[in-house]
Formats: C-alpha cells, sequence, structure tokens
C-alpha cells in the first residue's frame, strides 16, 4: 500500500511539473526549434510573462515580435472575445529581441486587476541571412 501511494504521489508531481511547463513548443521552423512562456503571479494584481525562444542555429535575431496580454472574460481563452490589457512590440519595448544568439529568455511585469485570470499570446521571431521565421504560443491563465 506505501508503495502505491508513493507511485501516486510521484505521478500527480510530474503531471503538475508537466501541466505548467515553461517550454512547450505549439509548432517549430528552420529558425525556431522551440518556445514556450507562462505568467508568474508576484502578488494580487503584480504579474509578468515570462518567456524563451531558441533557434535552430545563433540568430541574427530572436525573441519575442509581439506580446499581447489579455484578461479571461469566460471560462476559456479566447483572444477573440477576450480584453486585450496590454500590447508589447519589439520596436518600443526593450528586452523582447536579442542579436547573434541562438537563445532568449525576456520578461514582462505588468500591474492588472484583481480577480480575473490573465494570459499572453507571444509571437515569436527569428531572422538568419536574410531570412525569417515566426511561431505563436499562447501561456496558461493565471489569477492575478
Amino acid at each position: 500500500m506505501k508503495k502505491y501511494i508513493k507511485y501516486l504521489v510521484m505521478a500527480i508531481m510530474i503531471l503538475s511539473v508537466l501541466s505548467t511547463s515553461v517550454f512547450a513548443a505549439e509548432y517549430t521552423n528552420e529558425y525556431i526549434s522551440s518556445g514556450g512562456g507562462y505568467i508568474h503571479r508576484w502578488g494580487p494584481g503584480d504579474i509578468s510573462v515570462e518567456f524563451n525562444v531558441v533557434g535552430t542555429d545563433i540568430m541574427d535575431t530572436i525573441g519575442a515580435h509581439m506580446v499581447n496580454v489579455f484578461k479571461m472574460l469566460g471560462e476559456t481563452p479566447n483572444a477573440g472575445s477576450d480584453e486585450l490589457v496590454a500590447t508589447y512590440y519589439y520596436t518600443t519595448y526593450p528586452g523582447l529581441m536579442i542579436t547573434d544568439d541562438f537563445f532568449y529568455a525576456g520578461s514582462i511585469r505588468l500591474q492588472v486587476e484583481t480577480g480575473y485570470q490573465y494570459y499572453a499570446v507571444i509571437m515569436f521571431y527569428a531572422t538568419l541571412d536574410g531570412g525569417w521565421g515566426n511561431m505563436l504560443f499562447s501561456t496558461n491563465p493565471k489569477a492575478a
């Protein structure tokens, strides 16, 4: 019986780690091998979008082209009907892209209204020798 409980607890721990994975790609291409992210709650109404992306080589540029943060209004995330609370572009928000590297991790911290769940849709982007690729990733919702 003790052995059964031990394995059950281990299985639950493994599943919880996998369900909150920081690094899960929705699709890859010849420029981006993987990317992922999550919402971190620092305190009431204080969250951050944490993300990372891996290129297929040392890329000319790599990172997040755009990050949209949504307030979830229904039971499940729906970017078409949820409230867009913030948009960050690499051209106006420093720290979303870097040059001459194969990996990049970044974060954006923001204040939001408590009592709601938030999620981010991240457009990863990488360039190499005049070519480019992108990848769309959506984080799991997190209560603020």
